[in-house]
């Protein structure tokens, strides 16, 4: 290929894919195909987990041929799939990887029938549009009937005030918590069922979407049942404790009793463990959830970086919001939303947009370095704008050019893949409650993380822990079984060489499935080996060695410290992996339907063209040479 280096990306990009379509029609290579090669990864467990097995030793057995027959699935995937679009190409190998990694998690190192459980909704009851008076005490007079009946002194000032508060923070301001035009009430949004009590076709449908209706005034809630008011005043202290515990997360348009109460009368938010006496379809949704949960969020696994989950607690026969269940930003900086609008405007505009352009920038100004497109034994003339600049330069370029786009990457396809969670049809009519803002926190944690602790905050706070569980499995099952001593040094060794090797297999599987053949698949297992080293070296070196210096110096040394420690350790040690992200083809791939840059006129590029999904990019039906190989292409 003797083309300038200015229009060597599209050179390879032809010859790839030319290499690919050579090797599909001789059979030496498989495209990825939907629904076949996810069978392995979510189809088998997700049926194996539906059916039960907690009282069936000899089924809970089977779960070694089930793990089987998913293993040599995805190594089959790994060994012979792959695709003429660079990005599925890398990532149908750690796909397959993930999928082995994941059911060991589920199917060995865990036991989700017996132990995992989520936070789910459900409808306690229909609301039936009684009006107050009709029965029971109506919602307005909570407080007056608890501070006013006798009771009162078991009540010190505070306490009255906060409930006061509680109850009469809307209309202090003028306005109800349901009065906010255009919006629907507070249980109808995070719960995504009927606020109106009515059946969809007959059935009561829970998670329906549809059907939502907005209750304008305080006059069309309904009123308390029988025995709430006294069930509250039996219970003061109690009540008066979780009120407080959980009250400063709650935000101030949600400070409504009667709101609560009558979101309380028709809804609830519950712990649902296995439900094995459940019909079919009930434990399959469960299972699926599971499966497809790699964070855990909604589950009592969640990671601990993110904020917490489980169930509101109730103060007498009242529960408090899915708002009161907080921080809802963590030390480690991981946060969630509970508007769907902020919600939308955060990822999009924080997220969304800046990813985009950054990655659209990276794509214009890396697809000109030979680097990018064949690794570092390309043998072609480098441009002017790189052949002027040192060695070192050079270098310290092409690292902070990688790391820039890998982040922008997955910072895209999180937000992305978050905001198509919550608003693409049909995907949020189908999950209902899963599909919540509250279960898709933020993909990457606070970069204060890395400033604090060095490379530990790096890899185990800031950087996205989406396979976190997973990595963690292996090492808390260790701890369970008494081959490790939990909180020491040897269980934090155990950790990072377990989470870090597989790390490097899921690499290595993605290297391996690419279409170059040039890939160094072993050179990704190193790099993270490397950042297993740094990361105990640094904790034992600030620990050990430099302890006594590193608590008097100020904290923005210390900072300081950190930072220079990060960057000069993923300097050194990047090129492992960097190095074959080029030889893989990986940066060929489109990251951007539309480059703005392009259109701008920005960058070396001699390519200004500004749509950038060409036909390659696009699924396409396959059709093998069986029914079972037979399927979308992508």
């Amino acid at each position: 290929m003797a083309g300038s280096p200015a229009d060597i990306a599209t050179a390879y990009r032809e010859l790839y894919r030319a290499k690919f379509q050579y090797e599909l029609s001789t059979g030496t290579r498989k495209p990825f195909l939907v629904p076949l090669h996810m069978l392995g990864v979510w189809f088998l467990p997700t049926l194996y987990l539906a059916i039960p097995h907690k009282n069936r030793p000899w089924l809970y057995r089977a779960r070694w041929l089930v793990l089987t027959a998913i293993a040599i699935l995805n190594l089959h995937i790994i060994r012979n799939v792959s695709s003429h679009n660079f990005g599925t190409a890398y990532m149908a190998g750690l796909v397959a990887a993930w999928g082995i990694i994941w059911n060991f998690t589920l199917l060995v190192w865990t036991r989700p029938q017996w132990d995992a459980k989520r936070v789910d909704v459900r409808r306690t009851r229909k609301l039936d549009g009684t009006k107050d008076g009709q029965h029971g005490k109506p919602v307005d007079s909570l407080p007056a009937a608890i501070l006013g009946n006798g009771h009162a002194t078991k009540a010190t000032s505070g306490q009255q005030d906060s409930l006061s508060s509680f109850s009469h923070h809307s209309r202090q301001n003028g306005n109800s918590a349901n009065d906010k035009s255009g919006e629907e009430p507070e249980f109808a949004r995070v719960s995504g069922v009927e606020s109106d009590g009515r059946a969809t076709n007959g059935v009561e449908a829970v998670n329906c979407v549809k059907g939502r209706q907005k209750r304008n005034t305080t006059a069309d809630l309904p009123a308390l049942p029988p025995g709430t008011l006294e069930d509250l005043e039996k219970n003061w202290e109690e009540s008066m404790d979780t009120l407080r515990k959980y009250a400063k997360y709650i935000p101030p348009e949600d400070h409504d009793l009667q709101t609560m109460a009558v979101r309380s009368q028709e809804f609830e938010y519950y712990w649902q463990e296995y439900p094995e006496d459940a019909p079919f379809l009930v434990r399959l949704d469960w299972a699926f959830d599971i499966v497809s949960t790699f964070r855990m969020t909604g589950w009592n696994w969640a990671n601990r970086c993110l904020p917490p989950y489980e169930p509101p607690p109730n103060i007498g026969r009242i529960q408090l919001p899915l708002s009161s269940i907080g921080p809802q930003r963590t030390p480690q900086g991981y946060s969630r939303e509970l508007s769907y609008t902020k919600f939308f405007l955060t990822r999009f505009f924080l997220n969304v947009v800046p990813s985009y352009l950054i990655l659209d920038l990276c794509a214009v100004y890396m697809t000109a370095d030979p680097y990018f497109i064949l690794g570092p034994e390309h043998g072609h003339p480098l441009p002017p704008h790189l052949a002027s600049l040192s060695p070192l330069l050079l270098s310290l370029q092409r690292t902070a050019f990688s790391f820039v786009a890998v982040v922008s990457a997955l910072q895209l396809t999180l937000s992305a893949g978050a905001l198509a969670l919550a608003f693409v049809p049909p995907v949020p009519q189908v999950l209902g409650f899963r599909a919540h803002p509250w279960h898709l926190p933020t993909g990457f944690g606070s970069f204060s993380q890395v400033l604090d602790r060095g490379l530990a905050g790096f890899w185990g706070a800031w950087w996205h822990q989406t396979f976190r569980f997973g990595f963690s499995a292996p090492t808390k099952w260790l701890v369970r079984a008494g081959w490790v001593r939990p909180g020491t040094g040897r269980e934090q060794a155990v950790a990072a060489l377990v989470a870090f090797a597989q790390s490097g297999f899921l690499h290595a599987s993605a290297s391996y499935a690419t279409v170059p053949r040039g890939s160094r698949w072993w050179l990704p297992p190193l790099f993270f080996l490397l950042a297993g080293v740094g990361t105990t070296l640094q904790s034992w070196l600030a620990r050990a060695v430099f302890r006594a210096w590193i608590e008097r110096m100020p904290r923005w040394v210390r900072r300081l410290g950190n930072l220079a420690y990060v960057l000069g350790w993923m300097w050194l040690t990047s090129w492992a992996l960097v190095d074959d992200f080029g030889r893989c083809g990986l940066w060929l791939y489109e990251p951007v339907p539309v480059s703005i840059a392009r259109a701008l006129g920005i960058g070396p590029t001699r390519d200004r063209r500004v749509w950038r999904l060409e036909r390659d990019f696009w699924p396409w039906w396959h059709w093998g040479k069986h029914w079972w190989d037979t399927g979308l292409g992508v």
